[in-house]
Parts: structure tokens; C-alpha cells; sequence
């Protein structure tokens, strides 16, 4: 299928047990062009050149200079997934001290859908700072949470064909 959307995924330092790859492969069988960006210690979790690879774009780390490089395609939506405890926490309280969060804060003050799907430790996410930065990301307009808190540790993230059903639902 051509791709028609473009799709912003973010990832951070959290492991992704179906594997980012796996993800971005369904995407685009449903449609997706797919960009990938990243938090700077997110590359040692993820494979910026696997990505690049499979997505025809070089992995975004660092802010582009101006006058440099080329420009991004417009997003359609965008996917952060997965996102770390500390990740999920700047992203609520506009903390833009790397090019991934700032996007998301960016990507949301244009109203662009974006599904966050967090990754963390049971005992990180017991931390009140998560629940109110959880709570901070429901009230942006279009932002849409997929987290379960009660599943056990090694079943918190869903499957990737419930996070692209999800992300589907989303967007037109």
C-alpha cells in the first residue's frame, strides 16, 4: 500500500519487546510514511540505522540548523512510542532540552493527534509525578494516552497491532 499519512514516531530509552522495526513494517503496510526520531540515549535502545533503512529518512536526534539539511515531511500524526518515565515527564511539563520532546510539545501546540505509549517500571510509574504528568498529556487536546498501569510489568506495552489500531482510530 503507498504510504499517504505521515507518521512522526518517537522513541526514547525504553525497550520495545515486539522490536521498533516490527512496528514500523505494520505502519507502513497500513499506509504510514514513516519518520523516525529519537532522545539521544534512545539510540543505544534503538537502531538508528535499522530505521533509516526501513524508513528512507536518517533518524532525527538534533535539531536541524538553518540552511541545513532538508526539512521534514508534514506530520499527519505522531507516535511516541516507546516513551520513558523521564520522557513522559518532560513531555508534560514542556521540558524541551532534546529535539524528540520538543517536537512532541511542538507537534501539539499544531494539534496534531499523537498517541503516547509509556514504558516504564511498575515502581517508576508509581511515582506521583507520572499519574500527574499522565493526567497533564489527557487534558492536551488530541492527545491520546495508551497505558495500563495495573498490567504486569512484562505486558505493559501493547501489542503493536493495538498501538496502530489505536493510532488508526485517531486519525482520518
Amino acid at each position: 500500500m503507498p504510504a499517504s499519512r505521515t507518521l512522526y514516531l518517537v522513541v526514547s530509552a525504553a525497550p520495545a519487546p515486539e522490536g521498533i522495526a516490527d512496528l514500523v513494517e505494520l505502519l507502513q503496510e497500513q499506509g504510514w510514511e514513516v519518520v523516525a526520531l529519537s532522545t539521544p540515549t534512545g539510540t543505544n535502545f534503538h537502531d538508528p540505522a535499522e530505521l533509516a533503512s526501513l524508513t528512507g529518512h536518517s533518524v532525527r536526534v538534533d535539531y536541524r540548523m538553518p540552511g541545513t539539511g532538508s526539512p521534514m515531511p508534514k506530520a499527519d500524526a505522531v507516535l511516541a512510542c516507546p516513551l520513558t518515565f523521564n520522557s513522559v515527564n518532560k513531555f508534560a511539563q514542556g521540558i524541551t532540552d532534546n529535539m524528540a520532546i520538543g517536537l512532541l510539545c511542538e507537534m501539539t501546540g499544531y494539534g496534531v493527534p499523537t498517541l503516547v505509549v509509556p514504558h516504564c517500571k511498575p515502581q517508576l510509574a508509581a511515582h506521583p509525578s507520572f499519574d500527574r504528568s499522565l493526567q497533564t498529556l489527557e487534558e492536551i487536546p488530541r492527545v491520546t494516552i495508551l497505558f495500563d498501569p495495573d498490567a504486569p510489568y512484562h505486558r505493559r506495552m501493547p501489542t503493536w497491532s493495538r498501538v496502530a489500531d489505536t493510532l488508526n482510530d485517531m486519525t482520518p
